[in-house]
This record gives C-alpha cells, structure tokens and sequence, in this order.
C-alpha cells in the first residue's frame, strides 16, 4: 500500500493558474507510444442525450466507423472519419472524429472503427446524465464525518461513526484553548481534515446549482438519511456540511481556518483515525467564504426551515462584522501552516474576493445599503470575470450572484457590466474548445493539479452565460466538458469512480484504499492531469518533463496530484451533470420532448439508487405484450422478466435486483416487445 501525502505545496497547487510555461509537445517514448499501440475511441461512457452532438475521438487513422447495437452488433449508423486535429496541443496526437450526431435512436451502442478499433459501451437516452449527478451527489454523503454510514444508505462502503471524539482541541497558534464540539461535515479530499475556505467554495457551487436548475436537485430519494422529509437531498446535504461550518465560528465572529491533525494520516478508515486534531486560528479568507455562504444559505432554506435561515443570516452578518472589524487580512499575508503542521494549508494571500463575495451574498439576502456599496466599489478590482471560480479565487462567485440578483434597488448598469464581461469570457472558452482535440476548454498549460474541476467550472460560467441569454452552442460547449471528464479524453477513462465501463478504480482516497471493497467509493471524481510531475512521486516516475501534458495522469492510489478527490471538484461535477439530467427542449445541447420513440414512455425507477426493490413506472399507448430487460453497463442482459399482455396505460413492474444474484452497480432497464427493443432506456443504481 502506497502511503501518499499531500504537501503543503502540493495544497497551493489545486489553484491551477499559479503556475505558467509550456510544454514542449515532444512525444515520449512512455505514454503516447502506449496511447497509439491502444488505438482509442474515446466517448462519454455515460452517453448521450437523443438530441445532443455526438461524437468519438480516434486516435489512429481509418475511413469510416460504425455504431453497433452492444448486445446483437447490428450496424445501426455509418459514418466518414474526419480529421480532428493534425496535431493536438496537450497530446501531440494525430486526432480524428466519429460524428454520429444524425443517429438519436435510443439504445445500449458503442463506435467501431473500419480498422476494428472499438469504444466502450454507452447509452443514448435523454436521462443519460441522471445517474451521474446523483451518484456525484451521494459522494458527498460518503464523505460525511462524525457519523455512522448505515448500509441502508452507504451499501457496502459502510463504516461507524469517526472522530466524534477528536473533532477538537484548538491549536496553540488560534486564538482560542481547550476543546470545542466541531463534529460533522464532510472530508475535505482522500485525506480526513476538514476546511473552511474548500467548503465555501464547494457549498456555493451546490447552492448556486439549486438555484439555476431547482428542477433537476428537487428530488428526495437519494437514500441518505433525510430522504423522504420533503426537503430536496442536495439542500439536506449541504445543510449538513453548514451545521459543521457554523460551529467554526468565534465569538467575535472570525471563523477558524480548518481542523486537521498535524499529519496526513496513513491509509485507514476514518473510525480508525484516532489521533489528535486541532482547531487552527481564525482567517479573513475563511471568514469571508463563511459569511458568503451563509448568507445565501439564509435565502435557500427560508422556504423550507425559517429557524435554520434566521441561523444562517445571523452568523454572515457576524462575520462581515469581523471583515469590517479587520480591514486588512488576518493573518498577515494569509494563514500559514505552524511549525509542525503539514496538512492542507490552502495559502491564499489576497482576501479581496472573499470579501466581494460576502458583500454580495449579504446584500442579496437583506438589502443592507453598507454591502451594496462595498459590493458597487469593488467588483471591477482585478477585473470583473477573468477566470473560472476556485477556492482561491471565488470572485466569479460573487459577481455571478450579483448579475442573478433580483433584490429590490439592485443596480441595472452593474449586472450589465458584469454580463458584458461574462459574455467576453465564454467567448475565450469557446476559442479554447476549438482549439483542442478532444474539445476541452484547457490550454496545453492549464492541466494542473485538479484541472478536471477547472473544465467544469468553465462549463458552468458558459451555462450561467446561456441562462443570461447567451447563444445555445454555449450550452453544447458545457456539454463538451462533460463529456470530456467521462470518457472523451486521451485516456479513454470516465474520471468519476463508478461511471463507465472503464473509470478511475485506484483514486488517492484513503476509505476507498482501506475499506476492503473492491469497486472504490462511487460518484467521485479525480483531479486528472497534471504536467508539474514533480509534485508527485508516481506521476515522476512514469513521465518525463516533455511528456504532452494531458497525458500525465495515471490510476494509482499514490498518485494524490492526479488521482485525489475533492469536495470542490464534486460540487461543480453535481451541477454540470444536474443541468444536463433536466429536461429541456429546443435546440441546444440536449431535449426532453416528453414523447419517447414508439409511443412508450419509461420513467426513472423508484427508490434509485435503492437495496432490496425498485419501482419502474411506464405507460403504454395501446395493449402490447412487454418484457423488462435489465442490462449491466456493458449492455449484457441480466434479467428479463415477462409482463405479459398489458392494457394500455399507466403501469408498474418491480425488479427485486435478481434476489440478490445480481452485484451493486450501474444497470440500465428497457421495456422490449416481440424481441425487440420497444422504448427507451434508463439508468439505475443498486446497492447491496
């Protein structure tokens, strides 16, 4: 077992743009040589929704491909094989397309090539991406800490309570001695410790989402322990992360920086992480976060818990008290780790974006006159919308909020400044996009420590652009992220554990290493490339400095500057997916149109994921005889159950998940009729 830390450095890297320089695009004699000897066809292992562009990435040469049914091979679509890219910038490969776009039948398929190259397995569906954001959704539930993961709810990646006891002693360096109760809230990443500043920009990435999409986060089933109490589970998980937030407040409304131990711990589960942990001093830039979200929380819960909201209004209020208090950063410079810490240390010099977005936030949630001119002063400082949101660097967040903004006395030409400026951005993207391969909007520099969170918060400032009237091949570009990060790629790899035929199964995790399962923790995505070899020994070890960099990424346990996860790369995972899981209609990037091919329609199965039963809904639109067919994710049948002759209407078939033949997974269902496939298919999720 490989025991990987992550470094103080190696922290400050998950900002990507800290770092600058070329690549020299030389092809090595390690990875590309391995890339062209596998001869991909790279597609999104999920799918596509029927109406969507679709397209494969070849890396080797043929004229034509074909797309093949996954159970009989039958030839359903052919197609020319054109040229993507005569030489890829971040591969340095000779790239060519496979567009199927014209094909929207929907079914279980995969790409071949003339010269008998072959893609994983995929589905075309409009609920493809259903799955993918509510398994994202449910890895935060598996990242929860101080509390018990039941197998009801966990599956098999269940564990007791941990650090109910250690959460935890202050620090000598903070401002505050002896013990406080700071129980809860989710692991920051594959290690155990738990940061304010990552937690900000993680819940106002999820809250952001609910509000764009309410539609696609209203749903109360995820199985986790509050589904079922009428409340959408994206809000009762966030809440649960806000409940450990608001305990990190002071007095004197400074919020404290995180709670680790002085040392990553080994490869454990967290119940067995015993050691002691500490409560580290109070930071602006924590501060600021803290207020922000907050303060939105305060608007997101009103509806559903006014306590809870008039809680969370309080607390922002008391932190920008303490901004007010302390003009300037605290600590001076920004938080640094103490001699003898080397956990997280999240550096972060500069607070002026964390206090934009506080101002922001707060104004929008109490119409005080004091924050909107802080806010109407200080939003063009360091341009207005210059990059994507990250943890060090949440002003996109805060200028978002504002342009979305409906609070009575809101200032029109602002919100017009600041959409001018959004517009320019995805602008940029777009030209990124265009420029690469495998359609991603990453230059060859970019693909840094956890860049594959950067490729989906560009994807949601090009759906914020789109929801403020933005053109629709804004939306299709987003998609291309997502396609990217589930399979589109050099790799051929979905990076979320559990999505896809072939997607990560050795994250730098510490519960997936250590919890004797042998699929890892599903819904969670890796960090991906990373050029800056040296931050990692296993990255040095198999790279070299003029490897092209978006092949620097290997599947290893030990591999914490490719392979970690992260809460802040979820978040943004959650509500690209989620975006693309509601139903639409016209003519972007995807379509609902509520009628399904002959005349069937399948709707989601309930409970989904679910352990034991599920539900599946359907309707028909005249009397048929119909079987469901269950198939496993690389479309082989595993169950067909005869329905017989059903009267048309309304009606319901249970799938008992084979009586427990049948291993957790991703499975998908259909309804067949006369031995042939009769309606669409659906995904579902179950767990032993």
């Amino acid at each position: 077992m490989i025991h990987g830390r992550s470094s103080p450095a190696a922290r400050k890297a998950r900002f990507p743009w800290r770092h600058v320089g070329m690549v020299m695009m030389v092809v090595c004699q390690g990875m590309v040589t391995s890339a062209i000897a596998a001869r991909i066809v790279a597609v999104d292992q999920a799918g596509y929704p029927t109406l969507a562009r679709k397209e494969a990435i070849v890396t080797a040469f043929a004229d034509s491909f074909h797309v093949l049914t996954t159970d009989t091979r039958t030839v359903m679509f052919r197609g020319p094989l054109e040229l993507a890219s005569l030489g890829d910038p971040a591969t340095g490969l000779e790239l060519y397309k496979a567009d199927f776009t014209a094909f929207t039948r929907p079914g279980a398929y995969l790409v071949r090539t003339s010269a008998g190259d072959t893609s994983a397995h995929f589905i075309i569906a409009d609920s493809v991406y259903t799955s993918v954001a509510r398994a994202a959704l449910k890895g935060f539930y598996y990242q929860r800490c101080g509390t018990a993961l039941l197998q009801a709810h966990a599956g098999p990646w269940n564990h007791p309570a941990c650090h109910t006891a250690t959460d935890a002693f202050f620090h000598a360096s903070a401002e505050s001695t002896g013990y406080a109760l700071t129980t809860g809230g989710w692991h920051d990443a594959g290690d155990y410790g738990k940061y304010i500043v990552n937690a900000g920009v993680t819940v106002g990435t999820l809250l952001l989402a609910y509000e764009v999409v309410p539609a696609a986060f209203s749903y109360d089933d995820l199985g986790i322990p509050e589904s079922g109490n009428g409340v959408p589970d994206l809000l009762d998980e966030v809440r649960y992360e806000l409940q450990w937030m608001l305990s990190m407040q002071s007095a004197g409304g400074g919020v404290f920086f995180k709670i680790t131990k002085p040392q990553f711990e080994g490869f454990i589960m967290p119940q067995n992480d015993t050691g002691f942990r500490s409560i580290y001093r109070i930071s602006s830039t924590a501060t600021g976060d803290f207020a922000a979200v907050m303060a939105r929380a305060a608007r997101t819960y009103r509806a559903f818990d006014t306590t809870f909201a008039d809680r969370c209004l309080a607390a922002a209020g008391k932190a920008w008290d303490y901004l007010v208090a302390h003009p300037s950063i605290v600590p001076a410079n920004g938080f640094t780790n103490p001699a003898g810490t080397a956990t997280g240390e999240y550096g972060d010099g500069n607070d002026s974006d964390e206090r934009l977005w506080a101002a922001a936030e707060l104004y929008l949630a109490r119409g005080d006159a004091g924050t909107h001119a802080y806010f109407r002063t200080n939003y063009t400082t360091g341009g207005i919308i210059t990059n994507e949101m990250a943890w060090p660097d949440v002003r996109a967040l805060a200028q978002i909020a504002y342009l979305r903004g409906n609070y009575p006395g809101i200032d029109a030409p602002t919100q017009q400044a600041i959409r001018t400026s959004l517009n320019t951005y995805c602008g940029t993207v777009i030209t990124l996009r265009d420029n690469s391969g495998f359609r991603t909007a990453l230059s060859p520099n970019a693909y840094n420590w956890g860049c594959n969170s950067a490729v989906l918060n560009k994807a949601i400032l090009l759906l914020v652009g789109r929801e403020s009237g933005g053109p629709a091949e804004w939306e299709a570009a987003a998609l291309d992220q997502l396609h990217y990060v589930l399979g589109t790629n050099v790799h051929a790899l979905s990076f979320v554990t559990g999505i896809g035929a072939r997607s990560v199964v050795h994250p730098h995790h510490r519960p997936s290493a250590a919890d004797g399962v042998n699929a890892p923790v599903p819904g969670l995505i890796a960090g991906g490339p990373n050029r800056f070899i040296t931050q990692d020994p296993v990255l040095q070890a198999h790279f070299t400095s003029s490897t092209p960099p978006a092949l620097c990424y290997i599947d290893d346990q030990g591999s914490y500057a490719s392979n970690e996860i992260a809460i802040n790369w979820n978040a943004p995972l959650v509500f690209v997916a989620g975006y693309f899981a509601r139903p639409q209609s016209g003519p972007a990037g995807v379509h609902e149109s509520g009628v399904l091919p002959r005349e069937i329609r399948l709707d989601q199965n309930y409970p989904n994921p679910f352990n034991g039963s599920t539900l599946i809904p359907f309707t028909l639109p005249r009397a048929m005889d119909v079987d469901l067919v269950i198939l496993d994710i690389l479309g082989r049948q595993v169950a067909r159950i005869g329905l017989g002759t059903l009267s048309a209407g309304d009606h319901r078939a249970v799938w008992d998940g084979g009586g427990g033949r049948v291993s957790s997974g991703h499975y998908f269902y259909t309804l067949a009729s006369g031995g042939r496939p009769a309606s669409s298919v659906r995904p579902l999720v179950l767990l032993r």
